[in-house]
């Protein structure tokens, strides 16, 4: 009963938050034929995402964690926008510590994983001083053999967890460059790339309310809304609870 309970609350803030996504869009303003493609991506990101949160807690992919993940994240639009991260350390068995330990990497991890590759975009498209954002792909790796001996997060699971978000942001990437040809054409696509990883990462510890909407923002509100509606896609399918055996 209350993961029907949460499920259907999850739908519900979900859903409110793409109505109001919806009506900052001006469609007319846009090349339509890349957002379906670009929508495929933010979902495929997305489960991806769910998939990295499933190996740091389980060592597998499971369907039950994805769903958990997509389930608590609905919570982060939430005022204070912690609520997110923060129910999953009340979700997670273990100790405290092992449960901080655990919410902490997903998101480290995810940091470094944007850093990483938006650094390696940016030094592609001419800006080589960004290249040095690839050594943080060494942190979630170096950073759990000191967390093994006390905690789920060893490298057996720290490192194809990155290995995934990496992944999972080229997808990402991707997305955000159809995107922005989209609002304003294809027009240096490796700085446009590289730019929308390293905005997620700061937006993952900084957010800042543009003062207006010019065609960077426009880009960006564009693909919060695909953001918000891939979300809403996945939610329906992989957080939907599933009967539990019945009782011997």
């Amino acid at each position: 009963m209350l993961r029907v309970v949460g499920y259907v609350g999850a739908l519900a803030i979900v859903a409110a938050v793409a109505v109001q996504a919806g009506d900052e869009l001006d469609p007319a303003s846009l090349e339509l034929w890349p957002l379906p493609l670009a929508l495929g991506l933010v979902a495929t990101w997305w489960l991806l995402l769910a998939s990295g949160w499933a190996l740091l807690v389980a060592g597998s992919v499971q369907r039950a964690d994805i769903g958990s993940w997509c389930r608590t994240q609905a919570l982060r639009y939430l005022p204070g926008g912690l609520w997110g991260p923060a129910s999953r350390v009340v979700i997670v068995r273990g100790k405290m510590v092992d449960r901080l330990a655990t919410v902490a990497a997903e998101n480290v991890i995810a940091l470094c994983a944007a850093l990483g590759l938006g650094g390696v975009a940016l030094a592609a498209s001419g800006r080589p001083a960004w290249l040095a954002l690839v050594l943080v792909l060494a942190v979630p790796p170096v950073a759990s053999r000191f967390l093994a001996s006390r905690t789920r997060v060893a490298p057996a699971r720290a490192v194809p967890a990155t290995a995934l978000y990496t992944v999972a942001f080229a997808a990402y990437a991707v997305a955000a460059v159809l995107v922005q040809g989209a609002v304003s054409g294809f027009d240096d696509s490796l700085a446009v790339a590289g730019g929308a990883l390293v905005a997620w990462g700061v937006g993952l510890v900084v957010v800042i309310a543009p003062g207006g909407v010019g065609v960077r923002e426009a880009a960006y509100v564009t693909l919060r809304v695909l953001t918000v509606f891939a979300e809403i896609a996945v939610l329906l399918v992989a957080a939907r609870p599933v009967p539990g055996p019945a009782p011997g």
